[in-house]
Formats: C-alpha cells, sequence, structure tokens
C-alpha cells in the first residue's frame, strides 16, 4: 500500500510518508526529530529566510503536536488491524476494509499537512514563487513516454518495487510469489503520463494563485480540493485508481495465502513492531476505534 505524493511542496507530508518505510526502529528517531527535517526541506526547496522560518515554526510546532494528540492512535490501530489480519489470513472484505482505513489516514494526514504548508506559501515572495514555478517544472521535465518499449519498461520497474517491499516485508519470496507479483502488477493500468499531466496543472495553479497573491484561506481551500479530496481528478485516473485498489485486493489475498510459516510471523513482528512504535509515541498510549476492528 504505497502512494506517490502529487507534488513536493506538501514537505511536512514527505515526512509523515517516511513514518511508513521500512525500518521499525527509523519511526521513533525520525519522528522525534522531524520538526528538524522539515523546517531543512522546506529552507531547502523554498529558499526560505530565517524570519519566514521563525514566523512558520509555530505552525509547524503546533501540526506536529497535533499529529502525535490525533493521528499516532489511528497509526497504531491500523497496524494493529492489520497484524491481526496478517495473521488470521487475508481475505477480500478484511483486505477492503484496510484500504478504506489506509485511505481515511491518508486524507488525515493531508488535512495536517494543508494546516501547515499554507500559510507558509501564503507568506512567499515574488522571488520565492518564480523559484517554485523553475523547480516545478524541472520536476516535470522528463514526461513519460506512451511507447510500448516504455510502458513495459515501467511495468517491469513497477514489479521490481512491489518485489522489494514484499521482501522486507516477508523474506526472501519463493518463484510463485514473484510470480503472482509480476502478474497483478502487469494488470494494473499505467498512468503514468496521466499522473504527470495532472500534477503538472495543478502545480501550474497554485503558482498562479500565488503570484496573485492569494490569501492564506484560498490557498487552503485549493490544496483541501487537490490533496484531500481529489476533487477535480480526471476521470481516466479516477478508474485508474479504483481497477489499482482492486488489484491491491487481489494482490493481498494472493500472496497471503502463499505465506509460509516463517513469511507470516516475519511480517507479523514487522507489524507488531511498527504498532508498538505508534503506541510509545504517544503521551498516553491508546488505539482510535477503526472501522476494522471488528472485521474477522
Amino acid at each position: 500500500m504505497t502512494f506517490r505524493f502529487p507534488n513536493r511542496i506538501a514537505v511536512f507530508g514527505l515526512v509523515l510518508t517516511l513514518l511508513f518505510l521500512p525500518g521499525c526502529s527509523r519511526v521513533s528517531i525520525f519522528y522525534n526529530t522531524a520538526d528538524f527535517f522539515i523546517e531543512q526541506y522546506a529552507e531547502d526547496y523554498l529558499g526560505l529566510q530565517s524570519a519566514q522560518i521563525a514566523s512558520w515554526r509555530p505552525t509547524l510546532d503546533d501540526g506536529l503536536a497535533r499529529h502525535r494528540r490525533e493521528e499516532l492512535p489511528y497509526l497504531a490501530a491500523f497496524f494493529d488491524n492489520l497484524h491481526r489480519d496478517a495473521q488470521q489470513g487475508f481475505d477480500e472484505e478484511s483486505v477492503r476494509c484496510l484500504l478504506d482505513e489506509f485511505e481515511d489516514l491518508y486524507r488525515r494526514h493531508f488535512r495536517i499537512v494543508v494546516d501547515v504548508a499554507s500559510p507558509l506559501l501564503a507568506g512567499l515572495t515574488p522571488e520565492q514563487v518564480g523559484a517554485l514555478d523553475r523547480k516545478f517544472q524541472e520536476d516535470n521535465e522528463d514526461e513519460p513516454d506512451e511507447d510500448d518499449a516504455s510502458v513495459e519498461r515501467r511495468d517491469r520497474k513497477r514489479a521490481e518495487r512491489y518485489t522489494e517491499s514484499a521482501e522486507w516485508w516477508i523474506g526472501p519470496l519463493t518463484v510463485p510469489q514473484a510470480a503472482i507479483i509480476r502478474d497483478v502488477t502487469a494488470a494494473m493500468p499505467d498512468t503514468a503520463a496521466g499522473w504527470v499531466a495532472y500534477r503538472s496543472a495543478k502545480q501550474d495553479m497554485l503558482v498562479l494563485l500565488l503570484e496573485q497573491r492569494a490569501d492564506e484561506a484560498r490557498i487552503h481551500r485549493f490544496l483541501t480540493d487537490w490533496l484531500v479530496e481529489h476533487n477535480d481528478l480526471p476521470p481516466r485516473l479516477r478508474e485508474a485508481r479504483v481497477e489499482i485498489r482492486r488489484r491491491v485486493v487481489e494482490l493481498f489475498v494472493r500472496m497471503g495465502a502463499s505465506f509460509t510459516p516463517k513469511q507470516r510471523a516475519r511480517f507479523a513482528a514487522r507489524l507488531a513492531g511498527l504498532r508498538d512504535d505508534f503506541m510509545a509515541l504517544q503521551h498516553k498510549p491508546r488505539m482510535a476505534a477503526m472501522k476494522c476492528s471488528g472485521v474477522q
């Protein structure tokens, strides 16, 4: 269950995503130094001045405190639910419910991203807005080719990414398991060009807002519509997301049924470690009530 950020200005979201990267021991270390990394990223990418950083720091601190207080219980509960299902065995109903939870987590996290990023973007100077526009253009210079060879190469790379991720979670794959991943990922629609075009258009709209000196409230609404609600996602991409989700359900069910006892134990240990880390990071440890808690 991975996702790609629609743009790189969501600096707070970058750190939240890193919490999902492999390596349970990294979570606590990185989480407790998140303010430093976010500030450095924002300063480097947006060319912020020290006064801008100082003015923004209370907003960032509030966002991080809110995340610790409100979101860690949901992250702990999500990994607890995933841990339970990994031990019991995945079926289509349980995986669909877990994906619903993951999408809810995404929206919850990006609401914080928007709250934290909006005042920062509203305070950019015209020179900084121009530099941001140039960075966006540089990011989008290499548009994905749509010839058969390019699509085939992306399919192969996607299978490799899924394979590497699976091996971290459960250990070395069997030959049939590698074939499952190749089979399922090959059936996923290729959306590279569509996502680049969509992201580029939204970046251009954001830059225009900043050039017009839009206020924080207007920027907040724009980012919410884009990053949280995906209100104007093109029909082709919306349909592709539905199909990819269906394939992810298939992948979990087929892979789960193929786990060896050793793989299942390793997967469960990884998930329990993440759950425990997110519990330990809370000042008053708890797990939030989530919709999948009753799914068997």
